[in-house]
């Protein structure tokens, strides 16, 4: 299953199936996973410098998270061994089928975070070396995360700004609302991971919908910015800051290049919202030159289109939680 496609679960095509495996017993389950345990194996690789394998893998156990409500995804861990006797350094490549994948590295000088997308080959993991991927390598890396955090993957995100597009015909005001959402994003990013605040991403996801059901209809029902506009945009900011956050908090930042990583993610985020706000408002701007049409055309449909898909996220959010 590609999890970075997949929000729910109980949404893909074999549902039943996974609901059958999470009231398994451990017991069970192992049995279960040893009849798939070649398969399992194809979905990954493990290659030494010189391009030749580490292929001979031994299953050890499988354990389940305990847990007493069977309608909640579980954390279930697979232990397995990789011969390697020369403890040579290795890379880690995963088949596309698991999609955006996040690889661990621990008990090694270089221990570390990376992120990988779909079928993406890991630098290079030594027992004995210091940290192989380069400084530069991390931040431009997570600017990449960053930026599919954006697009194509935050379309809640993705939405606002557009709301944001719809309201404003001049880009030094929109430049400026810009900004604020930024500054205030960034605020709650980096106080987040660094563990100064935290709120539940099941409180957070549902008011992150309604942020974009607000500015929806503010710029249905107003023609002209109230002077309380700004405040509340950066309000905001600070919502969407910690919906952000919980995309670090699933696969965490690398502790020796922490500030660099989170550098890298927020940069990355700002390149796919600029990119947002350059290709639409300048379509817009030469399709409608007047303020009238602008608002006929653009604002009014285009809020009633934003603010169904915010009401819709709202409620099924709460539902889920």
């Amino acid at each position: 299953m590609d999890l970075s496609i997949v929000d729910n679960t109980d949404d893909y095509e074999n549902q039943q199936l996974y609901k059958t495996y999470r009231a398994l017993s451990d017991k069970k389950l192992n049995e279960k996973f040893l009849l798939k345990w070649k398969d399992f194996t194809t979905l990954f690789s493990l290659s030494r410098e010189d391009g030749s394998k580490l292929n001979k893998i031994v299953f050890s156990f499988l354990k389940s998270e305990a847990t007493a409500d069977l309608s909640v995804p579980r954390l279930t861990v697979v232990h397995f061994f990789i011969e390697n006797q020369d403890l040579s350094p290795f890379s880690v490549q995963l088949s596309k089928k698991l999609g955006d994948t996040i690889l661990r590295v621990r008990n090694t000088k270089d221990g570390s975070a990376q992120y990988l997308l779909s079928g993406e080959k890991s630098a290079i993991i030594s027992y004995d070396e210091k940290q192989l991927v380069s400084r530069v390598g991390i931040f431009f890396k997570y600017i990449q995360v960053g930026f599919t955090h954006i697009i194509p993957k935050g379309l809640d995100h993705i939405l606002f700004v557009l709301g944001l597009i719809f309201f404003s015909q001049k880009m030094y005001a929109l430049v400026f609302q810009i900004s604020l959402f930024t500054l205030a994003h960034t605020i709650t990013l980096g106080l987040n991971s660094l563990k100064i605040i935290n709120l539940p991403i099941a409180f957070v996801e549902p008011l992150i919908a309604l942020t974009i059901v607000y500015i929806a209809i503010e710029n249905i029902f107003k023609s002209e910015g109230s002077k309380y506009r700004s405040i509340i945009i950066f309000i905001f900011g600070l919502l969407h800051g910690l919906g952000f956050a919980s995309v670090l908090n699933t696969f965490g930042l690398p502790e020796n290049h922490f500030l660099l990583a989170l550098a890298g993610f927020n940069v990355g985020v700002e390149l796919g919202q600029i990119t947002i706000v350059f290709l639409v408002y300048f379509i817009l701007k030469l399709l409608f030159n007047t303020q009238e049409q602008f608002r006929n055309y653009i604002t009014i449909p285009g809020s009633l289109i934003i603010g169904f898909f915010g009401v819709w996220w709202s409620l099924e959010r709460i539902v889920q939680t």
